[in-house]
């Protein structure tokens, strides 16, 4: 069936995923067609083309003045009519009552689109006898009271009509009067509309992204409220926070930090709540026991070995400016000769060098660099006790086995190099980005940031030498921000005094529970 889907530009994101559920229909999205000198011509082709009128239905749409004009003419020609309630907070109009609703307010439900695509296929069978032309045709003369809404001609008026809906929130409005004026090519002299314009967009803009939050954040509400479900909208809830870091309205995050504490009595990972509350994307992802393919090189020499990997938990993100303040903060941190024990050299580096050097790049969220091997290690044994579990920076063969997976993929998401996720010298960047930012570039098992943005840390620099109160030299894995595509590989690494440090170097942690 031809479908034309009228809705309120804000509800847009939404939008795209119902058209998604009727791909197998031919339908056509009202986007306003603002610039084009035609557009009213386009919406009449459209719905005299169109066997089915899909209004989706929320406060905005519904108080659309071009919305409910498209419904009227829709009526008037005896279309098809499917109403799709998109927000539960919308009161249905009077004259929309008659009509039966799909009811998606809920999110993409089962009952919901079946409902939808059900009215559709009974709509379409109604109408398999009735041919009609399988594309827009040119309209000879537009009948009588099908004739658009007309602007002022005044500017000023324009700009007063613009201004009411900026001033009542109907932005998706105030965009369509601007667009058509400056179409039309009303441009006062003193009053500069396409700046006025801009705003009104960036006002749609995050409007549309705010009622999209609020639209999955109860999705994952409703999977959280459930006991069968909450470690599935826990899960989800953590995808969320990278995007909507502020948003909880539920509490949700308390919910679920109390169900990592019930897990953690199970056998799991043990982070007291007040502690996770102080330090932020403190989280864990499991790297279960496997096989690793290494490249080892010796005397000159490079072989190609198998190797067993104990299971053991690495940090989603490498450690970021937050976390290691805490470190800093802390009187009993930094400063804390308890923490330099490993090493006589870890204890005369500390003499040494009182005051840590800061950061390179500011910003809560982003990798701590500017740190030796020593202070890395010093930070694992600080927050070992705090936590009460055993730290350490990853050994090369665990940081590799979670880089590559299980499958020796050269890149942590896969073998092909992709800019668009990971931050190296490809990205153009020059710096180094918040740790949350690649979620399409973490490794199979989960963790962030494994290719680019900082190097990384190793306890080790040969697979066969884990001694840590040696000044031997250390791996470094990962690659930065400076670091082209080949140097951001699972098996490349340099190797360096532990007493090195730079603006492009960081670490991560390894975890092995109580």
């Amino acid at each position: 069936m031809r479908l034309f889907v009228s809705y309120a530009r804000v509800d847009k994101p939404y939008c795209v995923q119902i058209a998604n559920f009727l791909s197998i229909h031919d339908f056509w999205l009202d986007n306003r067609l603002y610039a084009g000198q035609n557009w009213w011509e386009e919406i009449m082709r459209r719905l005299d083309w169109c066997e089915g009128f899909v209004y989706l239905l929320s406060p905005d749409s519904i108080e659309s003045k071009y919305c409910r004009q498209e419904f009227d003419l829709a009526r008037q020609k005896g279309k098809h009519i499917f109403p799709v309630l998109i927000q539960n907070d919308c009161e249905i109009p009077d004259d929309l009552r008659d009509f039966h609703y799909a009811d998606l307010s809920a999110g993409l439900t089962g009952d919901g689109v079946g409902t939808l695509l059900n009215a559709i296929h009974l709509a379409e069978r109604s109408t398999a006898s009735k041919p009609e032309p399988a594309r827009p045709t040119p309209r000879q003369k537009p009948p009588a009271g099908s004739q658009p809404m007309a602007l002022p001609s005044d500017p000023t008026a324009i700009i007063g009509l613009a201004a009411d809906a900026m001033e009542a929130g109907r932005f998706d409005d105030a965009v369509f009067m601007l667009e058509r004026a400056i179409a039309l090519g009303l441009r006062p002299r003193f009053i500069d509309i396409e700046a006025m314009l801009h705003e009104a967009q960036a006002h749609l803009e995050w409007q549309s992204k705010q009622r999209d939050m609020e639209r999955e954040y109860n999705y994952i509400a409703e999977l959280v409220k459930r006991r069968r479900t909450r470690k599935l909208g826990c899960d989800a809830f953590m995808v969320f926070r990278q995007h909507f870091p502020s948003y909880d309205p539920d509490n949700i995050a308390e919910i679920c930090a109390s169900e990592q504490v019930a897990a953690a009595s199970k056998g799991a990972i043990a982070i007291d709540q007040p502690l996770r509350q102080k330090i932020p994307l403190l989280e864990w992802c499991e790297v279960p026991a496997g096989t690793l393919h290494v490249i080892n090189g010796k005397n000159g020499h490079s072989t190609h070995d198998t190797l067993h990997v104990d299971g053991f938990y690495i940090s989603k993100y490498p450690v970021t400016n937050a976390q290691y303040r805490l470190f800093l903060d802390d009187p009993k941190g930094f400063g804390n000769p308890k923490w330099w024990e490993f090493s006589s050299f870890a204890r005369a580096w500390r003499m040494e060098n009182l005051e840590p050097v800061p950061s390179q790049f500011t910003g809560d969220e982003r990798p701590r660099e500017n740190v030796t091997w020593y202070e890395a290690m010093a930070f694992c044994n600080w927050l070992s006790s705090k936590i009460g579990v055993r730290i350490t920076l990853p050994t090369r063969q665990q940081w590799q086995r979670a880089a590559k997976g299980s499958d020796n993929r050269l890149y942590p998401w896969g073998n092909d190099f992709d800019p668009n996720r990971c931050n190296t010298r490809e990205s153009k960047i020059r710096q180094s980005t918040a740790v949350m930012r690649y979620d399409k570039g973490v490794s199979l098992f989960g963790a962030y940031d494994m290719a680019g943005n900082v190097w990384e840390w190793c306890l080790n620099g040969n697979y066969d030498d884990c001694d840590i109160s040696t000044n031997g030299s250390r791996a470094v894995q990962g690659g930065s921000y400076i670091s082209a595509s080949e140097r951001v590989q699972n098996d490349f690494h340099y190797v360096l005094s532990p007493e090195y440090h730079y603006g492009s170097i960081g670490f991560r942690l390894a975890c092995y529970g109580r």
